[in-house]
């Protein structure tokens, strides 16, 4: 999301400057200090704003209309909420959050820079001179007020044109060299289709989830609903009739079903003693409902391949941020928090219109 090469025109939208209290800073003032095995680098507040503000227009262009103009000062919703509909406590702003994000993708394109020849990585004349036409484009197709806000400077953008190139680079080839192997076991997959009768009553007078837990009795009936699914002779008829919530879920059959992560660990747990085209008894989980499930096929080879490609890609990622945590431990990064502050998205960006050509890389 962050990591988008300078590329596409940005354009002011219509809302006025909010002006910054106290000193300004100096381009030249270093915000981020780094300690690199004795080596002293900096990361100047023209360079470090000019990556902020840069991210984010990106995003600008493509949320604020959806989002809202106060969407940088709202409170960050958290991942973990999990469509409950509330955070999980996060009193970080939008703002805050993206740039900590922002800030560690500084420090992973410093880490791969810094560490290129180890990976056997350099730039070639032909990167370089892409660098410069993207940056000289991106200049030429800006105002000289979206310049100004974002920051934009030749020196700028070729730089951060430069450690996104060895990031990208450094990647690929500590990538391109790890050892991907994913085994039949590891990946194979089952899948199984299930007939679900949820507990959860949507009603207007419910709690603002508009969910509240069925009575006794009405459990009572969807349980016999349920039990005639399990016993009958055609599983996918019954399901049908009893107008159960059907679909189909794969899984990894490797795995503790606890660590399934999305169905409950009781309906793994009962999908792992069945053979092809056997149907579970009624299974209860809490909070959920009744669920009747039949094996279509203990090994699904689509599935396991797709799967095979997901666990391969896994393992590369795993790889590579294991060499970037390696290289990092003798490099220290310092922020300096009160001009971290100063860079604010206050002032906010649209896109252009289309124009032909792209800088792009």
């Amino acid at each position: 999301m962050y990591r988008n090469r300078v590329a596409a025109a940005i354009a002011l939208t219509t809302v006025a400057c909010t002006a910054l209290t106290g000193c300004a800073p100096k381009d030249s003032d270093a915000v981020i200090t780094i300690d690199n095995n004795g080596r002293t680098d900096k990361l100047t507040y023209g360079y470090v704003n000019f990556v902020c503000k840069y991210n984010q227009a990106r995003i600008d262009q493509v949320d604020i209309q959806y989002m809202g103009k106060d969407y940088w000062s709202k409170t960050a919703q958290s991942p973990s909420s999990s469509g409950s509909g509330s955070s999980s406590g996060s009193s970080k702003t939008n703002e805050e959050s993206a740039k900590d994000y922002i800030y560690q993708n500084i420090q992973g394109q410093y880490i791969a820079k810094q560490n290129a020849s180890k990976a056997g990585v350099k730039l070639t004349s032909d990167d370089k001179k892409k660098i410069e036409q993207a940056a000289k484009k991106f200049l030429s197709d800006n105002t000289d007020t979206a310049i100004k806000q974002v920051g934009a400077t030749q020196e700028y953008i070729e730089d951060y044109l430069e450690y996104e190139t060895y990031y990208e680079k450094v990647r690929s080839k500590v990538e391109a060299e790890a050892d991907d192997t994913v085994t039949d076991k590891e990946a194979n997959q089952s899948t199984f289709s299930y007939a679900l009768f949820s507990t959860k009553s949507n009603s207007s007078t419910s709690s603002s989830s508009g969910d509240s837990e069925m009575s006794a009795a009405d459990k009572a009936k969807l349980k016999a609903k349920a039990e005639k699914v399990a016993a009958a002779s055609d599983f996918d008829k019954e399901a049908k009739a009893e107008k159960a919530d059907t679909s189909t879920y794969s899984y990894t059959t490797a795995e503790d079903p606890a660590d399934d992560g999305v169905m409950d660990e009781k309906v793994i747990a009962a999908a792992q003693k069945l053979s092809d085209g056997e149907v579970s008894d009624v299974i209860e989980v809490k909070d959920r409902g009744y669920y009747v499930i039949r094996m279509d096929k203990t090994h699904d080879a689509e599935a396991t391949a797709s799967k095979k490609k997901s666990l391969a890609s896994d393992k590369r990622e795993a790889a590579f941020n294991k060499q970037m945590d390696s290289w990092k431990k003798n490099i220290r990064f310092t922020l300096d928090k009160k001009l971290w502050k100063q860079i604010k998205f206050t002032d906010l960006f649209s896109a252009k219109q289309a124009s032909s050509g792209d800088a792009s890389k």
